[in-house]
């Protein structure tokens, strides 16, 4: 039984999630970059470089798998994982999450948000209120 196998294979994937963290987001990357990695390669793209041991990286790719944002397949010894969606598709999910959560912030929070995206980049700002000005015609 491989490794990958003795730890998760019982937990199946859940929907797909878009909460990640800095070093998923790193492993995620390197999947849209490859396309395809075995568990030694992703460790040694993402995980050698950090100094992180070969088993914080299978744990990585194992929650990516069960958030439904890695498929894996076995190959050998290891498991072969890949994006279970495109950097686009990612990108548009994560958006629609978000904007949901803005619509549960209220008007406090929304107008909280509003001002500290302005100081952090007004050009986003410019490009929101063009998309929205677009979206009323």
């Amino acid at each position: 039984m491989r490794y990958d196998d003795s730890m998760n294979d019982h937990l199946e994937p859940t929907a797909q999630s878009t909460s990640v963290g800095e070093l998923e987001a790193s492993v995620l990357s390197a999947l849209w970059d490859n396309g395809e990695l075995a568990t030694p390669d992703v460790f040694a793209r993402v995980g050698k470089p950090r100094g992180l041991a070969y088993t914080t990286i299978l744990t990585v790719l194992q929650r990516l798998h069960r958030k439904g944002l890695a498929s894996r397949r076995g190959a050998g010894k290891a498991h072969v994982y890949s994006p279970a969606m495109s950097r686009e598709q990612f990108s548009e999910r994560r958006g629609e999450v978000l904007a949901s959560a803005m619509v549960g912030l209220g008007d406090a929070g929304l107008s909280a948000f509003l001002a500290e995206a302005q100081r952090l980049d007004p050009a986003f700002m410019a490009m929101l209120r063009n998309q929205l000005q677009e979206s009323e015609a």
